[in-house]
């Protein structure tokens, strides 16, 4: 008999294999130095991003996510019949909740705020940048449902107008699986600096990009070499990120909604992008603009030559 088929994930328009030359479910792990803020910084220069297994405390994860899925529960985005901590999608799909960030400010609750900027967090960010360290206070709470995928980008082109030293937190609100649709990472894709130098040092607001570099993964894979990779995380995990790492998420093939949080910390005396300073930040008053007519990714792809 021959060996089993390896699981199969769809990410946007496409579907790997586990364990090939585009994907891989194995992400390094860096809890064995995290006292050593000297090796993380190294890895974090080298890789771009840390994958830290035991950031946060469990039991405050999932009682944030409970919170956060009772409130989904009441607005009637969650199945009656299915345990709520599941967070199963109504079968009604038409009464699943939006994936957008700036759809989930109700979501948002106390206790998610003291999970990302409590003690843990900040005593981390406090080491990590050898200074005080200072927290975005808007968080980009995210609820994406079936069929729901996130776009391959790197974060410098929404927030890069401050400085180079700013780091994503991303933050599973639960358990989650490959099918849920968790972030996946381009491995290698910090180092292209065509790339880099071009739609990386783009900015939405002020040029009307899309924000995305590419709809195809299998690009980053064949013309730069790269590979992509996620993992099953669970709650009371945490993966970092540089600005200039491309990312994404796998298609949610599952029936669940994948919870999750990122946020940004940066050394408090470097300077801050102004629509993200502040108690109450104006975020992208262009880009989210309902009327805005953005550049379709073609266009800005040939106008940077990459």
């Amino acid at each position: 008999m021959g060996s089993p088929a390896r699981p199969r994930y769809r990410f946007g328009p496409r579907e790997f294999e586990a364990e090939s030359d585009c994907l891989t479910l194995q992400l390094e792990e860096c809890d064995d130095v995290l006292e050593d803020a000297a090796v993380l910084r190294s890895r974090l220069q080298d890789r771009g991003y840390l994958l830290l297994r035991q950031l946060h405390d469990r039991g405050e994860v999932l009682r944030v996510r409970r919170e956060i899925l009772e409130r989904m529960a009441c607005q009637g985005h969650l199945d009656p019949g299915a345990p709520l901590m599941d967070g199963v999608v109504p079968a009604d799909s038409a009464r699943a909740a939006s994936p957008r960030v700036r759809d989930a400010a109700q979501l948002r609750t106390d206790s998610l705020r003291a999970l990302v900027y409590g003690p843990r967090v900040m005593r981390f960010f406090r080491r990590l940048f050898a200074c005080e360290p200072l927290s975005y206070q808007f968080q980009w709470l995210r609820a994406p449902g079936p069929g729901s995928t996130t776009p391959i980008h790197c974060d410098s082109v929404f927030m890069g107008r401050g400085t180079p030293n700013l780091l994503t937190y991303w933050t599973p609100l639960g358990d989650t699986t490959a099918e849920m649709g968790p972030l996946a990472l381009c491995l290698g894709s910090n180092k292209l600096q065509p790339v880099i130098e071009s739609y990386g040092r783009s900015d939405v607001d002020r040029d009307l990009t899309a924000g995305y570099f590419t709809t195809d993964p299998v690009e980053l894979v064949e013309r730069f070499g790269c590979r992509w990779a996620t993992t099953e995380f669970r709650a009371g995990n945490a993966v970092i990120l540089n600005m200039q790492l491309m990312h994404a998420s796998l298609t949610n093939t599952s029936n669940r909604y994948r919870l999750s949080c990122d946020t940004r910390y940066q050394p408090a005396g470097e300077p801050v992008d102004e629509r993200w300073a502040g108690a109450e930040p104006i975020g992208h008053y262009r880009f989210w603009s309902p009327d805005v007519q953005l550049e379709p990714v073609e266009v800005s792809r040939r106008r940077w030559g990459v």
